[in-house]
């Protein structure tokens, strides 16, 4: 649900991350089966208890509804689900396609919710909204992701054989500790500063470098303790 995925793994292997290989293993199986075990029992205590969604897109749903109380709404197609809602006072104007799954607002695709224009068009017309949220927010659904239950590892010396082939490490490709390591990671728009032009040189106006670590600065520094 989140832009950045990695962060969301750092949070459970928090810790974890500098811990000898078998021991991060061990670590890793004992804490995302405590997590398993945790998000099953809260999505089966929320199904008990009759909640259809999650308190994040409950609260979301319930903001959108009563925003849609200014809005009036045009039917264009009744059987497509065509409609041209209007935002009052400022009068804004956008087209809704509920077969299609689409809103000019743009929030109705990315979020897969139902947004305000939404709203009002369900409300105009007397349809279920539901119908129109993405399963994957529903706690069946969130229920069906953690019902994978882990098995205890047992004593080592139980374990069958393994017969399968060996990985070799190759010492070639191991990582330079010397210096910053290496960026790796695909940019989007978060890593705005990242995505900016090439570093310039105030000094000598070259790319590549900064000031700092410019030959005619330390060239200016030798001239200086000469005089």
């Amino acid at each position: 649900m989140k832009t950045n995925l990695v962060e969301c793994i750092n949070s459970v292997l928090k810790g974890a991350r500098n811990l000898p290989i078998t021991a991060l293993v061990k670590a890793t199986f004992y804490r995302l089966n405590e997590l398993f075990t945790r998000k099953r029992a809260e999505a089966e205590a929320r199904i008990n208890a009759c909640h259809v969604f999650s308190d994040v897109v409950t609260s979301k749903l319930h903001a959108n509804q009563l925003a849609s109380g200014n809005i009036q709404v045009s039917c264009f197609d009744r059987q497509n689900k065509v409609f041209e809602v209007r935002e009052m006072p400022s009068g804004l104007e956008f087209e809704v396609d509920l077969r299609g799954l689409r809103c000019d607002c743009g929030e109705f695709q990315v979020d897969r919710i139902p947004c305000r224009h939404v709203f009002a068009c369900c409300a105009n017309q007397r349809l279920d909204w539901q119908l129109y949220v993405h399963n994957v927010y529903k706690m069946d659904q969130v229920r069906q992701v953690y019902r994978s239950r882990f098995r205890p590892l047992g004593n080592p010396t139980t374990w069958p054989a393994y017969n399968r082939p060996r990985f070799v490490p190759n010492p070639y490709l191991r990582r330079v500790t010397k210096g910053r390591p290496r960026m790796t990671h695909f940019l989007n728009e978060m890593d705005t500063r990242m995505l900016r032009h090439p570093r310039r040189c105030r000094l000598c106006g070259a790319e590549g470098h900064s000031r700092s670590r410019c030959h005619q600065s330390a060239g200016a520094n030798a001239d200086k303790d000469a005089q």
